[in-house]
């Protein structure tokens, strides 16, 4: 039948006549279910992270004092930034993208909803409206991040196969 192992405190089952005596399938705590939790938490660190970050972008009066082209090179410059120490703290990728993007969405949002305003809105105009004025801001700071964190995996990677 079967034969019960404990490898590390987790439950590993052996099927004698199905995959043979040496491998081993893994029932509970299954790895899938460990990397997504992983990426999840990923995303999350990475979203509020952007979140925060773009909000006080967004509302920090600075605009007096420097030209919008500047205000949003200096935007990319830093989602570059956070995109590649992100990722050389070994987040993934498609994780940080994940977060990035939604980040920027809810600091837009969070920004626009906080904002003073004559009437309340609800917070889905707020994101209507961030969405409305922002999406281009949007799309290339989450490329920005996405370009900078891949690259940076990427060299990396090839450091650690170089020695």
């Amino acid at each position: 039948m079967g034969t019960s192992l404990h490898f590390s405190g987790k439950r590993v089952y052996q099927d004698l006549r199905v995959s043979g005596p040496k491998t081993s399938v893994m029932v509970s705590n299954s790895l899938v279910t460990r990397i997504g939790l992983r990426w999840r938490i990923h995303a999350v660190i990475a979203a509020a992270m952007f979140a925060v970050l773009y909000k006080q972008w967004l509302t920090t009066p600075v605009l007096q004092h420097v030209s919008i082209g500047r205000w949003r090179l200096l935007a990319v410059v830093v989602a570059a930034a956070c995109g590649g120490v992100l990722s050389l703290l070994r987040l993934s990728t498609l994780a940080l993208s994940c977060g990035a993007m939604v980040g920027l969405l809810l600091g837009g949002t969070w920004a626009a909803w906080t904002a003073p305003n004559d009437v309340t809105i609800s917070v889905c105009h707020a994101f209507a409206s961030h969405l409305e004025s922002f999406w281009r801001e949007v799309l290339t700071l989450t490329f920005a991040t996405t370009l900078t964190a891949y690259l940076c995996a990427h060299f990396a990677k090839r450091r650690v196969n170089v020695r």
